[in-house]
This record gives C-alpha cells, sequence and structure tokens, in this order.
C-alpha cells in the first residue's frame, strides 16, 4: 500500500493486535517497554501521531518482534509521523513554513527548490463533556488573541496547573481545538510524561518530535540538544503555531521547547506552578462546582438518568470530592452499567474503605493518578503525606504535622511544601488541607506503610499536643496569676489559634474521652471557660463540659464536677437556650457543692441560676439567689465573683421594675471592670460591656432610651473589637430597639437586619425569632406593607421552632393571634 494511502489509526491498530495476541494486558506491556500505561492507551485510539522512534523500537522489542514484521512496525510508526496534509520533499532537505530557501544540512544551497508548507495538527481527540470551564476558555481566548495579534506586552506561556485528575490535559487539549484557527502555522502536541513513574521525557528527545513534526527529516535532525533548540527557534519564529506541551514536569524541561515567535503561543500543563518561568501567566485549575460535575455526569451518563434522581447525582459529585477525573469516572461505571440506579452508586461511594476502588473503570482510576505523584516524594514528605492523614481536621499547620510526624516544624514545612509542589496537597496561607480523595490515599499508604504500634504512636502523640495547646491557649483568657508559662504572646494570638484548630482540638478532645484520659479532659475544659465567656457561640460548649462533667465523674474528682456542672448549665441556658436543662445542671452543681463545702461553686450556681430566673420571670427568686451568692462570694474574698453576682442582682432588681437601684448597682460594677482586676484584655474588655449592655437596659427602663442607645452602641464596638459575635449582635439588636423607642424608623430597621444576619450566621433561632417580630412591628407603622408584615411573623413562627420556655411561649402565641387577625 503506498503510504498516502495507510491509514493515520492503522499503527494503533497493530499495536493493539499484537498486544491482544501476545495476552498481554495494558499495564504488562507499559511495564516491558518502559513506557506509560497512558502512553500504550493512547496510541492505540490512534491519539500519539507521533510516536518517539525510541518508543517504537522498544515496543517491539517488548513483542518480541523481528525481521519483516518489525520492519512493518516501524515503518508504519515512521509513516504516522508523518503529517498528513503534508507534501512530499526530498528526504535531506529541512522543510520550513516560510518563503525562505530551504537550508540543506551541508548548508549549501538547493536550487531552484521552493519549501513545503508544513500545518501539523497533532492535538488529539478533545473530551466531548467538558464541563466548568467556560470562564478560563474565555481567559485563554483572550490570551490568544492577544498574542496573534502580535501585542508587545502579550504573554506567550500559560501555565494550566493543579493536582492530579483536575483535568489539565482535557482543558488544553479542548483550549487548543478552540483556538486552532487562530493559529495557522499549525499545532504540536507533546506529552512530557512529568509525572511518569518512568520518569519525564528527555527535552533532547523532545525537541527531535518537534522538528520531525515541523518537516525536518530524522537524517536532519541534529546530535546536539543545542543545535536542536536552535532549529526549533528558527524554525518557530516566523509562524503562528500553537503548541501544547502535556504533564510538564519541571521549568528546566519545558524552556528549550518554547517556540519563539511573537506570534506563537505554548499552553503547558503541570501540577506545579512552575514559577521559574518567567513571563508565564499562571492559571490554576479549581474543582467543579457542584452544578458543573452534575452537568457532566448528565453528559456521560444521560440527562434523563441525572434527572430522575438528582439528589443522588449530587452526592456522587460530593463523595468525588468535585475532582473531575473521579466524576467521570462515576459517570462511566454508571454508563457501562445500565442497570444501576444513581442511588445504588452512591452507596457504593459511602464506603470510605473502598472509594478510591470504586472510582476504577478500566485502565483509569484515581488511586492510580496519586500513586504516581506519591512515589516521586523523598522519604520525609512521604512519612509527612502518610501521617498528616491522622490529622481530623479539614485543615492544619505546620506545628500540628511537625507533632504528628515526629519531626521539627521546619522539617515539616518544608516537606508540606513539597506536597503543594507535587500536587497532593492544597496551601491556604500558613495552612493546608487535603482533597477528600487524597486524604483516603494518604490513608491507604499508611495502613500498608506503617505497623499499627506506629501509627497508635503517632495518633497518640498528635491527640496529646493538641490537648496541652489547647489548654495553654484557654489559661490565657484566665486572670494573669493562673497562666503560667505559654507559646502564646497574649489573649488575641490564644483566641485566633483555638479558633483556627477548632476542628482538630475538639476532635482530639472527644478521642480522650473515649479513650479514659480522664485526667486530660478535665484539665482542658477547665482551662476554656473564660474563652468560652468571649466566644460563647462559636463552638459546642454544650457538648465539650459534657464532656468534662463525665471525665471528672470518672476521675473520682467532685470539685472538678462541681466546676464543670456550673459550666454546663450556663452553656445550657446562655448558648442554647435551654432553661429547663441548665437549671438542672445548676441544681446538680449547687447539691454538690454544698455537699463537699465547696462555697465559692455553690455561690456561682446561684448566680447562675439567678440568670435563669430572670428569662423566664421569676425576678423574685433571682433576687434572693443574687444576694447569697453575693455574700458567699464575698466571705471567702473572691471580689470577681461578687461583682458578677452583683451585676446578676441589679438584672433581678430590673425586673422588678428597680430600674434605678438596678442602675446604681451596675455602674459600680463596670467601674470594677475598668479597672481589670486581674482578668486578660479580652475577657476584661467583654465584661465591661456586659456591663454596659445592663446598664443600658436599665436607663430604657426609665424611658431614656438616647442614654441607652449610647451605651448600647458603646457595648458594640467593644464587643465587635473583642470578636464577641453572639454579645454584639444583642447590643445591635437593643440599639436598633432604642432608635425604635425614639421613632427613628429606618435607622431601627437597618440594626435590626444587622442583628438578624448575625444570628443567622451564628444559628440563635429565638434571638431571630425576636427580631424578625421587631422588625414586623416597624414594618406594621408603614402603610401599604401588610404583606411583609405577614411574611416576617410568619418566620419569626417558624423560628419559634420546638423550643420550650415561657418567653418563647408567650411569643408564639403572640404571633399567632397577629397572623389570624391578619
Amino acid at each position: 500500500m503506498p503510504k498516502s494511502q495507510v491509514r493515520r489509526d492503522q499503527f494503533g491498530g497493530l499495536l493493539k493486535t499484537l498486544r491482544l495476541e501476545r495476552r498481554l494486558t495494558q499495564e504488562e506491556l507499559a511495564e516491558a517497554a518502559g513506557s506509560s500505561v497512558r502512553g500504550i492507551r493512547e496510541m492505540e485510539r490512534g491519539r500519539v501521531r507521533s510516536p518517539q522512534r525510541r518508543t517504537v523500537v522498544l515496543l517491539a522489542d517488548a513483542l518480541r518482534l523481528a525481521g519483516a514484521d518489525r520492519d512493518r512496525f516501524v515503518a508504519l510508526a515512521r509513516v504516522e509521523r508523518q503529517p498528513h496534509d503534508r507534501t512530499p520533499v526530498p528526504d535531506d532537505r529541512v522543510v520550513v513554513s516560510d518563503d525562505r530557501a530551504e537550508v540543506p544540512h551541508d548548508r549549501s544551497p538547493v536550487p531552484h527548490e521552493r519549501p513545503a508548507v508544513v500545518v501539523p495538527g497533532e492535538l488529539p481527540a478533545a473530551v466531548p463533556d467538558l464541563a466548568g470551564r467556560a470562564e478560563i476558555l474565555e481567559r485563554l481566548a483572550a490570551l490568544a488573541a492577544d498574542v496573534t495579534a502580535e501585542r508587545p506586552d502579550a504573554a506567550s506561556v500559560v501555565v494550566l496547573h493543579g493536582p492530579p485528575g483536575i483535568g489539565k490535559t482535557s482543558l488544553a487539549v479542548a483550549a487548543g481545538h478552540r483556538l486552532s484557527p487562530a493559529f495557522a502555522g499549525g499545532q504540536l502536541f507533546v506529552d512530557l510524561q512529568g509525572a511518569s513513574p518512568d520518569g519525564p521525557v528527555d527535552s533532547a528527545e523532545a525537541l527531535a518530535g518537534l522538528l520531525r513534526s515541523l518537516g525536518v527529516p530524522d537524517s536532519r535532525v541534529p546530535v546536539s540538544p543545542a543545535e536542536r533548540g536552535g532549529l526549533f527557534r528558527t524554525l518557530t519564529r516566523d509562524r503562528q503555531l500553537l503548541v501544547v506541551l502535556d504533564n510538564a514536569a519541571s521549568e528546566a524541561q519545558v524552556r528549550p521547547l518554547l517556540p519563539a515567535g511573537r506570534g506563537c503561543l505554548a499552553l503547558v500543563t503541570c501540577r506545579r506552578p512552575l514559577t521559574g518561568l518567567a513571563g508565564a501567566v499562571r492559571l490554576p485549575l479549581d474543582l467543579l462546582a457542584p452544578a458543573a460535575g452534575r452537568l457532566l455526569l448528565a453528559a456521560i451518563v444521560g440527562a434523563h438518568r441525572i434527572a430522575a434522581e438528582p439528589a443522588a447525582a449530587d452526592q456522587v459529585v460530593k463523595l468525588c470530592g468535585r475532582l473531575p477525573l473521579a466524576v467521570r469516572i462515576a459517570g462511566n461505571r454508571l454508563a457501562s452499567r445500565p442497570q444501576w440506579s444513581v442511588g445504588w452508586l452512591v452507596d457504593l461511594l459511602h464506603d470510605q474503605r473502598r472509594r478510591l476502588t470504586v472510582l476504577t473503570a478500566g485502565d483509569l482510576g484515581v488511586r492510580s493518578a496519586f500513586e504516581v505523584s506519591y512515589r516521586q516524594l523523598d522519604p520525609m514528605a512521604a512519612r509527612v503525606f502518610r501521617r498528616t492523614s491522622l490529622i481530623p481536621g479539614t485543615d492544619f499547620e505546620p506545628a500540628l504535622v511537625a507533632a504528628v510526624a515526629g519531626t521539627d516544624e521546619e522539617t515539616a514545612a518544608a516537606a508540606l511544601e513539597e506536597l503543594v509542589e507535587a500536587g497532593v496537597l492544597l496551601s491556604m496561607g500558613d495552612r493546608y488541607q487535603f482533597h477528600d480523595l487524597v486524604r483516603l490515599y494518604a490513608q491507604e499508604r499508611l495502613d500498608a506503610e506503617e505497623p499499627q504500634a506506629g501509627r497508635t504512636a503517632a495518633h497518640d502523640q498528635m491527640v496529646g499536643w493538641l490537648l496541652r495547646r489547647t489548654r495553654q491557649a484557654g489559661l490565657m483568657f484566665e486572670p494573669v496569676a493562673c497562666r503560667g508559662d505559654s507559646p502564646f504572646d497574649d489573649d488575641r494570638e490564644a483566641a485566633s489559634w483555638l479558633d483556627r484548630e477548632s476542628g482538630n482540638w475538639l476532635a482530639a478532645l472527644r478521642d480522650a474521652a473515649r479513650r479514659g484520659r480522664h485526667v486530660d479532659v478535665v484539665a482542658v475544659t477547665r482551662a476554656l471557660h473564660w474563652y468560652s465567656d468571649a466566644n460563647s457561640h462559636r463552638h459546642s460548649w454544650d457538648e465539650i463540659f459534657s464532656l468534662g462533667v463525665a471525665a471528672a465523674r470518672a476521675a473520682g474528682s467532685p470539685r472538678d464536677e462541681a466546676v464543670l456542672l456550673n459550666f454546663l448549665g450556663w452553656a445550657r441556658y446562655f448558648c442554647r437556650d435551654r432553661n429547663t436543662d441548665g437549671l438542672d445542671a445548676l441544681s446538680r452543681a449547687l447539691e454538690l457543692a454544698r455537699r463537699i463545702g465547696d462555697r465559692r461553686e455553690e455561690a456561682w450556681a446561684l448566680t447562675y441560676t439567678a440568670a435563669i430566673f430572670i428569662r423566664i420571670g421569676r425576678g423574685g427568686w433571682a433576687v434572693d439567689h443574687c444576694r447569697r451568692a453575693v455574700g458567699l462570694f464575698r466571705e471567702i474574698g473572691y471580689a470577681l465573683g461578687e461583682h458578677s453576682a452583683a451585676s446578676a442582682l441589679g438584672g433581678a432588681l430590673a425586673a422588678l421594675g428597680r430600674f434605678a437601684e438596678a442602675a446604681e448597682l451596675h455602674r459600680d460594677v463596670l467601674a470594677f471592670y475598668v479597672r481589670g482586676n486581674g482578668l486578660s484584655p479580652t475577657g476584661a474588655a467583654v465584661a465591661r460591656a456586659g456591663a454596659m449592655m445592663s446598664l443600658g437596659a436599665d436607663l430604657a427602663g426609665m424611658g431614656r432610651w438616647r442614654s441607652a442607645a449610647d451605651e448600647y452602641a458603646r457595648a458594640r464596638r467593644v464587643f465587635n473589637r473583642c470578636g464577641a459575635t453572639f454579645s454584639e449582635a444583642i447590643a445591635i439588636h437593643r440599639y436598633g430597639l432604642a432608635l425604635q423607642a425614639l421613632g427613628e424608623v429606618d435607622p431601627a430597621a437597618e440594626a435590626l437586619r444587622a442583628a438578624l444576619a448575625l444570628y443567622a450566621a451564628l444559628c440563635c433561632p429565638w434571638w431571630e425569632a425576636q427580631t424578625l417580630s421587631a422588625l414586623a412591628a416597624l414594618a406594621g407603622s408603614a402603610p401599604g406593607r401588610a404583606a411583609d408584615v405577614r411574611l416576617l411573623r410568619q418566620r419569626a413562627l417558624d423560628r419559634c421552632g420546638e423550643l420550650d420556655a415561657p418567653e418563647v411561649r408567650t411569643l408564639r402565641a403572640t404571633l399567632r393571634r397577629e397572623l389570624a387577625e391578619s
């Protein structure tokens, strides 16, 4: 058959036939030939149109070809390397794509010859179902337009980078096909195999392939890498050419392969951002948006199947971590099994131990994509990768990684950066995060490569470090004399750490409770008390202090149990609006404190109980409890407790309408907190703002609304500076009510809406209900807003939910009556 009649996919078909005749899998042939599975697959599909000569020879050896069979195999590969639209030229000439005389290898002119124009078209077939990349495709189109217009500031190199399976190659190929009309000089494609277990393609070898694609015969390809690079730059200098350099390993590999023409564009894909490439535009690829993931599934499986089970489809995308490769594999599995429901696949994916195995289809697999990067890590980075999977939270800092990996922080930080470079870890400034599927792979490697004793020791080391650091952070909020040595400079730094690491230290606390580390649990939960005052709705204090109570009881420490029962009572009524449950915990604390003779905890139990009595309308009982608490605190000389109880007493007096007496008490309390009296800076500030709030309530009760509004505004500013979001919301709420009383409707509504947004963010339904009711009252004062009023009242009623307290029942009844009448 003449060469011009040879089908372009004939080499791939022959390769597959020979492989199957020898009963070899693609994996076995790749291993025998020193190639990659992906390379074998692409050649068999006819997508690799210029297999390297060295690769072809190695394949022939692996297939044990000899004689005429070997010659035919090599010849077909050589035909494949000839562009299909290329004009035949003598073998001793270099074909260039401009109108200048071609230059033979011996540098002497060839008379009366015009060069043939070679327009390579090497892009593999594009996936038909690319999803979620419209924005980045538009950006690439704009960059290409700048390049082809030869604007002086146009970027000629674009790096598409991201972790394994993010879809870099699919995007680059799709973009190449869309941009190809703008590049009259053609398109070149090279798989640089940067993530191949066999190592990346040598730049000199890649240059030889590029030169052949541009029409340079094998006999005229220079031997020297430098000469190859020079010739490549010469041939690309005056043409508009698109070069896709897929799966790059490093800057050094890529630099010699960049075309020289101002009208040329190089698209480079790499797991790393290749920061050493000067002047390159770097475009990171993100995970698919949920909607894009669903579209990709629908394109593969069929829109009708996805439309029939939309919730299950969304779960598939979520369980695939929105990773394009994983979503594609999941889609392929569904497409090949029409009898499966989408929900069935969801059930399979829910099993974390099997998820990576489920996400395998043929020779495509998420696990294998991660495996390539993992095998290229140095021993310390690999150890950090495995052991970091033990960290329970979604993100982490180098210090915690150092603890679990058993190394110092500097070494851990360097290893983490290597993992980011390898594409198996995400960097978020000074913190790091696994993709969900990468974490599962790291856990697999940990189980496979480290003995159980080593895994347990690493886990215990991490838990111990977290408990110690959490206790040290909590103690920064105690009076100065109680802090001791600490790695934190002040309470703000400690609060920042506790907020960032909450997912990790809370998991460590739970683990310690399950494993009977009662002394540690008690120490940590007690240390967090003062921090909880300023961060009442940021963490699950009900659960935290419940763990402490159980640990104290198991450890046989009644005093610790009484302390933590008081903390638990506070958490239940103040943080969760569960007044009855709060009273139950406080009654146990009071009984236990009296039994063991602990007057301090007895006084705290009385104080917290009084706060609940104020809430449920039992002001007389609250006054009695507060006076007894003030007396007990005064007897033991605990001024801080005495003024806390005095503040509660003022609230009880205000509840009985005795606002002037309450205001006098609250001014004394405010003066006490202004002096600091040993509290941490944040603790003292929050206490002062709390006294301002109480004083504002007293002034409001006396009808002095403007003065009340001023106190609330002052308190709000302090709470905001301290990060006490819930208290800030209450201050804004009361400020809005004061403005409402002053007749300032628009500013009042603005304040109430701001408070509502904070309550919603903190998930405080009772406070949302109160604020919505107040907004309904404001809207009702304006004509023509009956529909708005009804909607606000309905929302308020919905937020009351199943809460069961006297004040909730009263508001619920009021809202139902108003809705019935409207």
